[in-house]
């Protein structure tokens, strides 16, 4: 019963993690162009020198409040992932290939949430402090244009944090698939004579 739960939990929380990056790393780009291609105005933004930039503020400001409302979701599930792995090692087998497999499988765990909070905690940050520069300063493009400039490698740098926790995830994943319970009792050998007589 309590395999079976704590499996329960971690295909929940795993599942759940891996569609809030899949989900944002299929939603973004579309978001980008479907703004773009409106190309609103803001009228609360200067206008001048921006030639066009209003539609990308518009997207980037909609993926980075996605993004801070679905990382919370993404640390509760790495949460119950890491309750569910501890209770996985006094549960599973881990005999043989399956002790390699869940080495595997908890590396990436870690991996996946070094980059969330990577992510979380530097480049998210970074990201917001040049978008309100620039937001502050695009009158100036002396000051925008580097903001924009900076605004633009962080924000790379985020896609491929994405993409690395989407691969750590999916590893996850398919080094999960053969977890199997741990066997009780002591097997039994029986001699090959008596087993041979059993079945005349």
């Amino acid at each position: 019963m309590a395999f079976q739960l704590i499996q329960i939990l971690f295909w929940l929380a795993l599942a759940g993690w891996f569609g809030c990056v899949l989900f944002i790393a299929v939603a973004a780009p579309v978001i980008f162009r479907t703004v773009r291609e409106a190309n609103p105005v803001l009228p609360s933004v200067l206008s001048v020198n921006m030639e066009g930039q209003h539609g990308t503020l518009l997207a980037g400001t909609i993926v980075f409040n996605l993004l801070r409302r679905l990382r919370l979701v993404q640390i509760a599930a790495a949460g119950i992932v890491l309750v569910s792995i501890i209770a996985q090692v006094f549960l599973i087998d881990l005999s043989g290939t399956n002790g390699t497999a869940a080495l595997v499988r908890g590396g990436l765990f870690f991996a996946a949430v070094g980059v969330l909070l990577f992510d979380w905690r530097v480049v998210a940050p970074r990201i917001e402090a040049f978008r309100q520069e620039y937001l502050e300063n695009a009158d100036e493009p002396e000051i925008a244009n580097p903001a924009r400039e900076k605004f633009n490698v962080e924000h790379a740098r985020s896609v491929t944090a994405l993409q690395v926790l989407l691969f750590c995830l999916l590893g996850m994943i398919l080094f999960s698939a053969s977890v199997t319970p741990r066997p009780r009792g002591l097997a039994i050998d029986v001699p090959a004579g008596i087993s041979n007589g059993a079945t005349r």
